[in-house]
């Protein structure tokens, strides 16, 4: 796999992992949450234009099979949240009653349980049953 994109799911691994963990507690997280989402901007955009950072390898090389699992949280991540986008999206300038959209983001919250299910059972699935 590519060493940039390797780096880019990582770093969105941890970014959902970490922005779970701030999103359960109440109270300051809100500002502890816009800071970490705007770290995670700036970050995302310097390893897309070839910036490396040594914290991103040191923790890859120290943690390879975190970082597994964090490489396809990242990944199903990017996806889910790009599906949520053009699927939700235009349902807000859509009229529609409130059955239907609350029928509509139980439907989503599903497809994105599934998806981190489907995640976890794919990294674990490479890191302990596949033979290297």
């Amino acid at each position: 796999m590519n060493e940039k994109t390797k780096e880019i799911c990582v770093l969105g691994g941890l970014y959902f992992a970490i922005s779970y963990i701030i999103d359960l507690i109440d109270g300051f997280a809100n500002n502890l949450s816009m800071i970490f989402d705007i770290l995670f901007v700036i970050l995302f955009f310097m390893i897309l234009f070839g910036k490396k950072f040594a914290f991103l390898q040191k923790f890859i090389n120290k943690f390879p099979k975190l970082s597994v699992y964090l490489y396809y949280v990242g990944f199903v991540g990017y996806i889910l949240f790009v599906f949520d986008l053009l699927f939700l999206g235009p349902t807000e300038f859509i009229s529609l009653s409130d059955a239907v959209q609350k029928y509509i983001a139980w439907g989503v919250a599903t497809i994105n349980i599934v998806g981190v299910l489907l995640a976890l059972i794919l990294a674990t699935r490479k890191v302990f049953l596949l033979k290297k």
